[in-house]
């Protein structure tokens, strides 16, 4: 198997280019013996004749020419990546990590991480978890942003936030809870439902909005993921409440039946990082990027 000496691939560029060995070796500074050896091994390793002599030049052959191209394109490669180092060396190529909670739909990380990837130096390393652990994470310094469906609590004053979305929450089925959409709210007295746990601010809002209605209803499965609460709905588990990015997707592919928007009742999902980690460029650029 042909492999490449990117030493013969320089030395084989040079002859080529000075018409000689003894022209390449005064360029080189290696010795006319080694470098006839260099490039005879060249040859070898790749099954080829790359040069005819013709008195004292040497002529390049069809073979040759065609690996010259590729000897010249990697040359010029060579040339950018030594002339970018310093470049690569200023912008502090940095790789952040975004802890995301669980409950938060997927379009809405990709947003916030699409708002973040418009700094080109940037690396992004998504880390899933719980609320509780991610905050955890973030005071710790352990990741770089924390994006939830709650906002940070204001008595920690070496946090800041930015609101990433805010959406509004409406109620979702199977296709055989259709009927429910006659009469909304108050189809839903008695109703089954998957809901996230308490632990997750819509829950607690919601069931605020069905005590204020005075209406009762029948929590059959909980759980925190979100896409696990969609499927489930669809599988006819029971309602789920879905702020309407989360479920448009799932409504316009026919899984999902929208049965109605609670008023006044809306998801918020925030972008939040720790003050004192404002201070480089690259942090400045997120701050913006994100809009805090």
């Amino acid at each position: 198997m042909a492999w490449i000496n990117l030493h013969h691939l320089k030395y084989f560029l040079t002859i080529a280019e000075e018409g000689s060995i003894s022209a390449a070796s005064k360029k080189l500074l290696v010795g006319q013996p080694a470098l006839s050896a260099q490039l005879k091994q060249f040859e070898e390793n790749l099954s080829l004749r790359l040069f005819e002599r013709v008195g004292k030049k040497m002529v390049i052959t069809p073979e040759g020419e065609y690996v010259l191209k590729y000897a010249k394109a990697i040359k010029q490669l060579e040339d950018e990546l030594i002339s970018n180092l310093g470049h690569a060396k200023e912008s502090g190529i940095k790789e952040i990590i975004l802890g995301a909670q669980e409950s938060v739909p997927k379009t809405i990380m990709a947003m916030a991480i699409s708002a973040v990837r418009t700094i080109p130096s940037l690396k992004v390393k998504v880390l899933e978890g719980t609320g509780e652990e991610l905050f955890e994470l973030l005071v710790a310094g352990k990741i770089d942003l924390f994006l939830g469906n709650f906002k940070p609590l204001e008595e920690r004053k070496e946090l800041i936030y930015s609101l990433v979305s805010r959406e509004k929450v409406s109620v979702c089925g199977a296709k055989e809870f259709l009927n429910l959409k006659r009469n909304f709210p108050d189809s839903l007295q008695g109703g089954k439902f998957v809901l996230p746990g308490f632990q997750n601010p819509i829950r607690h809002d919601f069931e605020k909005f069905m005590l204020e209605q005075g209406l009762q209803f029948d929590v059959t499965i909980e759980a925190q993921d979100t896409a696990l609460l969609k499927e489930l709905a669809v599988r006819g588990h029971g309602l789920v409440i879905l702020g309407e990015e989360s479920a448009n997707s799932w409504i316009k592919s026919g899984r999902l039946f929208k049965i109605g928007t609670i008023p006044k009742l809306s998801e918020e999902y925030w972008l939040g990082m720790v003050k004192k980690k404002i201070d480089t460029d690259h942090q400045k650029k997120i701050l913006k990027a994100i809009g805090i």
